[in-house]
């Protein structure tokens, strides 16, 4: 018999939550007298998911999460939002170059490739006052030709760059590196700053080229803290980030977890849903628990970064 020549076997929310219902009642678990329906059992489930998965996040697991989020520069500027609602930084980018000057107020920009690049899109040009000057795209580009909706404030010359995105990042969790990238198209690395180091800098209004970063979590949207402000801005930053892992919302979810997660979060969850039932076979639930727990354990250790160490002798 021929093979699939398919490798994309995922699960569903309602697969992933009957999946732990069914560990339950082979456990001899019941649901409580006087509980509800079926679809309540279902939605108490993903409660229950949601949570697990979210904590499991805290604990840092998902190495899958780490994004590179792109940061755009403000003129001098030191601290940046980021989140659904916040400064200029996505995830995904286009960047091109102004294949011929355009004056201020002009709403016509000719570039060296429009592909990418859509209706809608928020678009930055970089303005010869040294300032990145942001509106949206107007209308499906064609040929070499954005329309853009608000006219620039100022004159920006022939290969001034041009960057457009589509959504921005979400809010991350934590930030785990990060690199100044020049218009050169090479990496420079920032250092990581935690809270005490970032006060300890006596002036923060210094404006040059950064060396350094400082990022803030929050609760809606995270502050990254850059210093030196840029002085240019033909750079900008890139972020390695971790973030969340999406909700599951409804039962055709998919998860936002690769597959070699499904059973430890099958069982697992079977174990957390097992104390709102009654009838549980202690026997067999201690051995879900050690198997949910040795699940865990290998999961933890598959989604650990490989890194280099360096061992020195005492003398």
């Amino acid at each position: 018999m021929a093979r699939s020549g398919s490798t994309d076997f995922n699960l569903e929310q309602s697969q992933i939550l009957n999946g732990a219902i069914r560990i339950i009642q082979g456990m001899g678990g019941k649901l409580p007298g006087g509980r509800k329906t079926a679809m309540s059992e279902l939605q108490d489930a993903a409660q229950a998911l949601n949570m697990m998965l979210k904590q499991w996040q805290g604990e840092g697991v998902g190495l899958w999460l780490n994004k590179e989020i792109n940061v755009f520069p403000a003129y001098q500027t030191g601290s940046y939002s980021l989140g659904s609602s916040g400064d200029h930084a996505a995830i995904s980018i286009i960047k091109t170059e102004l294949s011929s000057s355009v004056s201020a107020s002009g709403t016509s920009l000719t570039v060296d490739s429009i592909t990418g690049i859509s209706d809608a899109d928020a678009i930055g040009i970089e303005l010869d006052d040294n300032t990145l000057d942001w509106t949206t795209v107007n209308g499906a580009p064609s040929g070499s030709t954005i329309t853009i909706t608000t006219g620039l404030t100022s004159a920006a010359a022939t290969d001034n760059n041009v960057y457009t995105y589509t959504t921005k990042s979400g809010r991350p969790l934590s930030i785990t590196e990060a690199r100044l990238h020049r218009d050169s198209a090479t990496d420079t690395p920032l250092t990581l700053l935690n809270r005490d180091e970032w006060m300890e800098i006596a002036s923060k209004e210094t404006n040059g080229t950064p060396t350094c970063v400082y990022y803030d979590p929050q609760l809606d949207s995270g502050v990254l803290y850059v210093w030196p402000r840029p002085s240019t801005v033909d750079n900008w930053i890139k972020l390695t980030a971790r973030m969340p892992i999406q909700d599951f919302d409804a039962a055709e979810n998919d998860p936002d977890f690769p597959t070699e997660c499904m059973r430890a979060v099958k069982y697992n969850l079977a174990v957390e849903l097992s104390h709102e039932y009654t009838g549980i076979d202690l026997g067999r639930y201690d051995r879900t628990k050690k198997m949910a727990d040795n699940l865990y354990r290998s999961l933890v250790m598959v989604d650990a970064e490989y890194s280099s160490y360096q061992f020195k002798a005492w003398d």
